[in-house]
């Protein structure tokens, strides 16, 4: 079983989401927790050591993945609007 930890950044963007919405962010983060593998909607991020994303409908989790610790870090939460969303965020994967 995995941790899930939520960075500072990607606090105050948590804060900014309806209750609705963070409660479904909430949801997702503890299915995370069991097998962060499984999840149908997460994808691996290239050019990247740790990097994985979350989808959920338009909205983006960006997250980083540390095995041996059974650590996850929740990085960036975001409204994708295109490609550009990704480059934008990779300094914050490394």
């Amino acid at each position: 079983m995995y941790r899930v930890f939520i960075t500072s950044h990607a606090g105050r963007e948590f804060k900014k989401l309806s209750a609705k919405l963070k409660q479904e962010l909430y949801n997702e983060f503890k299915k995370l927790e069991t097998d962060p593998f499984s999840h149908p909607q997460t994808k691996r991020l290239e050019r990247t050591r740790r990097g994985w994303r979350l989808r959920l409908g338009r909205w983006r989790i960006l997250f980083a993945l540390f095995r041996k610790e059974k650590r996850i870090e929740i990085v960036d939460i975001f409204f994708k609007k295109g490609k550009e969303d990704y480059i934008k965020r990779r300094k914050l994967m490394h």
